[in-house]
């Protein structure tokens, strides 16, 4: 694929070949690339796998046809393809610089997100139960401070992925960097761009008031359309999997994720003991429904609401 790009532009970092209003760019087509060369039948009969949206849920579907309905399909996807292709490097190259440039006395990058719920399980569980299973919301954070990192797992009873809730971890995450880095000045937030809970108005109009709340400058950078993968995702793996191998192997009960906080925040500062460090690999955080509601009734509903 990457050979294919090149012969297409002519210049990887200029944004104009990638839209098509470079003049210097090769003029030749996807399918003239593709066929340069080959001694291909056009009305030969073939099969690809294409993504496609059926019932409002994205499926892969297996498709069939001539070479030529290949082709015809390649080029109607390849343009927005080349321009998702440039936005996914450069948002990349961008934030590996800010990493590469954050210190202790200037700004941190925190990669956030909603690491997918946990279930608890529990052992030899009847078959009723597993009708009335209870879930975990898990949120993960990713630190960069120069090159020192830091992974911090937030987990609450609050089953709502919403921006009032992605406000009330910022406040737990804004304490730990006064904490533990007091001369930073200014935090930027990386993520995807979930429109629920980070890429939206109320998100944003928050962020305008991150100063003023947590005392902290922000900034925000989003990721490329589908490419929000992270440390955040290795730190929900690791915390899930810890807790599912032991509630099966050993005669341990979770039961609300109270539990499952206490068993987690154990687990990681023993075995940091064990690996005789400072600092735990994973730092545990407790964030209770009752204060997330407690902030959207106290001033987050009613700063949103200004935005109506």
């Amino acid at each position: 694929m990457k050979d294919l790009i090149t012969q297409m532009v002519c210049t990887i970092s200029n944004e104009k070949c990638f839209i098509g209003e470079c003049d210097k760019c090769p003029t030749e087509s996807i399918t003239d690339i593709l066929t340069d060369n080959n001694m291909i039948d056009l009305d030969d009969e073939c099969s690809w796998n294409l993504w496609k949206k059926v019932n409002n849920k994205f499926d892969l579907q297996q498709m069939s046809g001539s070479t030529d309905s290949l082709l015809t399909e390649i080029e109607e996807r390849w343009s927005p393809f080349l321009l998702h292709t440039h936005i996914n490097r450069e948002q990349r190259e961008y934030i590996k610089e800010l990493r590469c440039q954050s210190t202790e006395k200037t700004f941190v990058v925190a990669q956030i997100d909603f690491s997918m719920n946990y279930t608890l399980v529990r052992q030899r569980e009847v078959q009723q139960g597993f009708f009335s299973q209870h879930q975990v919301t898990l949120f993960t954070i990713h630190l960069t401070i120069g090159k020192e990192q830091r992974n911090l797992a937030v987990i609450s009873d609050y089953m709502e992925h919403t921006t009032v809730f992605v406000h009330c971890v910022q406040k737990i995450l804004t304490q730990f960097i006064k904490k533990n880095f007091p001369l930073v000045k200014k935090v930027n937030y990386v993520s995807d761009g979930a429109c629920a809970h980070f890429k939206n108005n109320a998100s944003i109009l928050n962020l305008i008031h991150h100063k003023i709340d947590f005392d902290l400058d922000a900034c925000w950078t989003f990721t490329a359309t589908g490419h929000g993968k992270g440390a955040g995702d290795g730190i929900g793996a690791v915390l899930k999997s810890t807790a599912r191998r032991v509630t099966r192997s050993k005669n341990i009960l979770m039961s609300n994720a109270k539990d499952f906080y206490e068993f987690t925040q154990k687990q990681q500062l023993e075995t940091a003991r064990r690996s005789n460090k400072d600092i735990p690999g994973v730092h545990v955080f407790f964030l209770e429904s009752d204060e997330v509601e407690e902030a959207k009734k106290s001033y987050l509903q009613a700063r949103s609401e200004k935005l109506r």
